[in-house]
Order: C-alpha cells, then sequence, then structure tokens
C-alpha cells in the first residue's frame, strides 16, 4: 500500500552556518589579537616601522572583521519572519565582504606609504631591526594559534574563508616582519621594512580580490561553482515521470547553503500523488548529491506562458 502525500511534512527552513560553533573562534582570535594590536602599535610607532604599522593595520581589520563575524553570527541565527522569510543567512556574507573591503583598503593605505619611503630612498632606522624581530615572533605565535581556531572551523563559510585568508596572510607578514628585522640589524638594510610592508599588502590584496568575487556572486545569486549544473538537469529529467524541466534556478542562500527551484512537467497520466512522490525524492536525492538542502520543486501538466530556462537552454 503507498504512502500517502498527508504522511510527509514539508518545514521552511533554511540551515545556515551553526551560530555557536561559528562564533567560538571569532571569541578566542578577538582576545588574542586585541593585546598584539596595541603592542604592534606602540612598537610601529616608536620604531617608525612601516611593516609593523602595516600589520598594525591588518590586526585592527581583524579585529573589525571578528566584530562584524561574531555580530554576523548572532543575525544568521535569527529565525525567519514574514519580512525576512529565509532569516538573515546572508548576514554573514555580508560581514565577509565589509571585512574584505576594510582590508583592501588598509593595504592600498601601506602600499601608497611603503613606495612613497622607496622613493625617497630611506626607511626605519636600522637600530630598531631587534624590536621589529620580536614583535615579529610574537605576532607569528598568535597568528598561527587564531589560524588553527578558523582552521577548525565550518571552512565553507564566506567569513571563516575571509578570516582564514586574513590570518593566514598575516601570518607570512609576520615572517616577513622578522626577515626585515633581521636584514636591519645584521645587513644594515633600512629599506628591508618598506619592502615587506609593500609584498604584504600586494599579496593581501590578491588574495582578498578572490575572495570578494566569490562574496560577489552569491549576493548576485550566481549558481555555486561546486555544483554541475548539467548534473543537476539529468537528476531531475532522468524520470519516466518528467517530460520537460523548465524555470531552473540554483543559488547560495549564505556561503554554506544551496537553494533551489524548478518547474517539472509531468507525463499525460501522472497523478497528483504520484508527483508529489516523486517530487520528495528527487529533494532527498538533491540533498544527498549536491549538499542543497532548500529545494522547491512545482510539478506542473503542462508548459506554463512563456517558459524560460528549458531544458537544454
Amino acid at each position: 500500500m503507498g504512502s500517502s502525500p498527508l504522511d510527509h511534512t514539508h518545514v521552511h527552513h533554511v540551515d545556515g552556518p551553526d551560530a555557536v560553533a561559528l562564533r567560538r573562534p571569532f571569541y578566542l582570535a578577538l582576545a588574542l589579537n586585541a593585546g598584539l594590536l596595541v603592542a604592534t602599535f606602540a612598537a610601529g610607532v616608536s620604531t617608525g616601522s612601516l611593516t609593523l604599522i602595516s600589520n598594525g593595520f591588518h590586526l585592527f581589520s581583524d579585529l573589525a572583521s571578528l566584530l562584524i563575524g561574531i555580530f554576523a553570527s548572532w543575525a544568521t541565527a535569527r529565525p525567519a519572519s514574514g519580512r525576512h522569510s529565509f532569516g538573515l543567512v546572508r548576514a554573514e556574507v555580508l560581514g565577509a565582504l565589509a571585512t574584505t573591503l576594510i582590508l583592501i583598503g588598509a593595504s592600498l593605505l601601506i602600499s601608497y606609504s611603503a613606495i612613497r619611503q622607496l622613493i625617497a630612498g630611506h626607511g626605519a632606522t636600522g637600530s630598531y631591526g631587534f624590536d621589529l624581530t620580536v614583535v615579529g615572533v610574537v605576532g607569528l605565535v598568535v597568528d598561527l594559534a587564531s589560524l588553527l581556531a578558523f582552521a577548525k572551523g565550518d571552512t565553507r563559510s564566506a567569513l571563516v574563508k575571509a578570516n582564514l585568508i586574513h590570518f593566514a596572510s598575516d601570518g607570512l607578514g609576520w615572517l616577513l616582519a622578522i626577515a626585515a628585522g633581521l636584514a636591519m640589524t645584521y645587513l644594515g638594510f633600512p629599506l628591508a621594512d618598506p619592502i615587506a610592508s609593500l609584498v604584504i599588502s600586494a599579496l593581501v590584496i590578491v588574495t582578498s580580490v578572490r575572495l570578494l568575487s566569490d562574496v560577489v556572486n552569491v549576493l548576485l545569486d550566481a549558481a555555486p561553482n561546486r555544483v554541475d549544473m548539467d548534473e543537476i538537469k539529468a537528476l531531475l529529467t532522468s524520470s519516466d515521470l518528467v517530460e520537460d524541466l523548465h524555470h531552473l534556478h540554483v543559488w547560495n542562500l549564505s556561503s554554506t547553503t544551496i537553494a533551489l527551484s524548478a518547474h517539472l512537467v509531468m507525463k499525460e497520466g501522472v497523478t497528483l500523488h504520484e508527483a508529489q512522490e516523486h517530487s520528495l525524492e528527487l529533494k532527498r536525492q538533491l540533498e544527498e548529491r549536491f549538499d542543497i538542502k532548500h529545494a522547491t520543486l512545482e510539478v506542473e501538466c503542462h508548459l506554463c506562458e512563456n517558459p524560460t530556462h528549458l531544458l537544454g537552454t
């Protein structure tokens, strides 16, 4: 005996990143980097080291991104409402966008200052090389601890990715700070400081622009890179019950949640019960094969007027 459509329940729920798990690395990194920020800026101002000042600005942007991330994870966990039917799952994407723009802006400012020093032919005084090396070692230890905290999180999240880029680039920044400090101390080469800061800023801008592209694609409702549209079409039309497919849309609700909507034209003679049972099975397979947890399938007995996104187009 077949099951009844009434046996199935459909709960409209959008799964975003787990808010508690998402916030955990943010709190740890915030505590570690707040103290490091004060020490780095103090050392940078007293020595005139652009490398330390650039790392200080990166730390400032890190702290801003961590605060944005905490707020965004809180907003993501808010329940759906009549006005926000999907909840606020895209808050973490907006947080990643703000974080990335802050980092790019800070890097451009540091690059400008570094180029001015290189043109003028001078950098920080060589006697401060030891201070630069010591602060670099401390910063590297703190940065590795922060990076490890985020590496254990949900790396599909745009916010987590943004902060992984931040701390990975900062780790390289601290290594360059150590190298610049050693060059200033033992080689008497003060231009090592602006050169190191320029390299750090360039690498940060390149990686940030790549993440910015991913974030913009989410905001533009582009199809996620990690799903194959042809495979999805093949799945939705694989049954003898389906005659055609149109109005197929796949997009990211957030960086971790994929949504899909489509119209399925059923063949003549297929009952409503059979159509619903088939759509439920398709939703199960979409989640299992493509991690699409929010699928809306409209079943029809004939093509609607002026269909778009027809199969094969």
